[in-house]
C-alpha cells in the first residue's frame, strides 16, 4: 500500500494543483518533500476537510471520504482506480492468505535450504498472515528536541509489533497553529487504515499503522509529525518526509471525488495501479 505512510507504508509525488471550481470549502493544506535514498526532495501535499483527506504524490492520489466509509486510490497515468471499503478489504485479506496458502504448498518442494532462504525474506517482507488484533504501536523517545523547518519537534522511534519501523519528530499542534478538529480528516483516515492492517494481515506500513489519537496519548501531549524517516526491505530503501508549510484556503468541491472517466479496477490490477513510474 501506498504507505508505507509512515504514511505507506507508502506516505513521493507533485503538489496537487488548487485549480478554480465551485462550491468550494475552507481546508488545511499541508506541504511536504519527500526525499528517497538521498535522491532530491519531491513535493507532495496533504488536503483535510473535516471528515475527508487527499493526499497527492506524482504515482496515485489517495482520497478518504470519512462520510461513505471509503478510500480511493487513483492513478492519473491511465485514468484508473482502487476502491478500498471494510468489507473489500476483508475480502482481500482472504485472498492473500490464500494465495500465500499456495506458495507454502509450493515452497514444500524445494530443498530444505532454499525454503527457508525464501520464507524467511517472505516474513521480512510480507508478515505472518492476518492477526487477531492489529500489531501494537509505540512511541519510544530517540533524543533531545530539535529543530525541522520552523518547527521545534520531540524525535521518537516507532515501534511496530515489538521491531522499530521508523522515526517521527512530532511538533506540538498550539506550534503549528493547529488544533484536534484540523485533523478530524486525519484521525479517521488512520483509524481505517487500522482496520485494512488488520483485515490485509501483509503489506504492512509504519505509516499505516500511524493512529492520532493513540499517538497522542503515548507521548503526552497532542501533536503531528513535522518529519518521518522510514525505511523499507530490511533497511535498503530509507523515504524521509518533512513538513514544509501549512495553510488554510479553499479546496475545490471535486477535490475529493473521482474524476470524471476513470475507470475503477478490480484487487487483481492492483498492482499495476501501485507501480512505480
Amino acid at each position: 500500500m501506498p504507505s508505507q505512510f509512515a504514511w505507506s507504508a507508502g506516505l513521493a509525488g507533485a503538489l496537487l494543483a488548487l485549480g478554480a471550481g465551485g462550491g468550494a470549502t475552507a481546508a488545511t493544506v499541508m506541504a511536504f518533500d519527500e526525499a528517497v535514498n538521498g535522491a532530491a526532495a519531491q513535493p507532495r501535499t496533504m488536503i483535510l476537510d473535516t471528515d475527508r483527506l487527499r493526499i497527492s504524490t506524482a504515482a496515485v492520489d489517495v482520497v478518504f471520504r470519512g462520510d461513505l466509509n471509503k478510500v480511493w486510490v487513483l492513478r492519473s497515468k491511465d485514468h484508473t482506480y482502487l476502491e478500498l471499503t471494510p468489507g473489500s478489504l476483508g475480502q482481500m485479506g482472504a485472498r492473500m492468505n490464500q494465495a500465500m496458502a499456495q506458495m507454502k504448498d509450493k515452497l514444500a518442494a524445494l530443498p530444505d535450504a532454499q525454503r527457508k532462504q525464501i520464507e524467511a525474506m517472505m516474513a521480512s517482507r510480507m508478515g505472518q498472515g492476518a492477526p487477531s488484533t492489529p500489531p501494537q504501536v509505540a512511541y519510544e523517545k530517540a533524543g533531545d528536541s530539535r529543530t525541522v523547518g520552523d518547527w521545534s519537534c520531540a524525535p521518537y522511534q516507532v515501534v511496530v509489533g515489538g521491531k522499530a519501523s521508523s522515526e517521527v519528530c512530532i511538533a506540538k499542534l498550539s506550534d503549528l497553529g493547529l488544533s484536534r478538529d484540523d485533523l478530524t480528516g486525519f484521525a479517521s483516515f488512520g483509524a481505517f487504515m487500522a482496520k485494512m492492517t488488520a483485515a490485509m494481515g501483509v503489506l504492512r506500513s509504519p505509516m499505516t499503522s500511524i493512529n492520532f489519537d493513540a499517538m497522542s496519548k503515548a507521548i503526552g501531549f497532542d501533536g503531528f509529525p513535522v518529519q518521518t524517516t522510514a525505511k523499507f526491505g530490511d533497511g535498503g530503501r530509507q523515504i524521509v518526509v518533512t513538513l514544509k508549510s501549512i495553510q488554510r484556503q479553499d479546496s475545490p468541491a471535486d477535490a475529493f471525488d473521482i474524476p470524471a472517466g476513470y475507470t475503477k479496477i478490480d484487487f487483481a490490477s492492483m498492482g499495476r495501479l501501485l507501480a512505480p513510474e
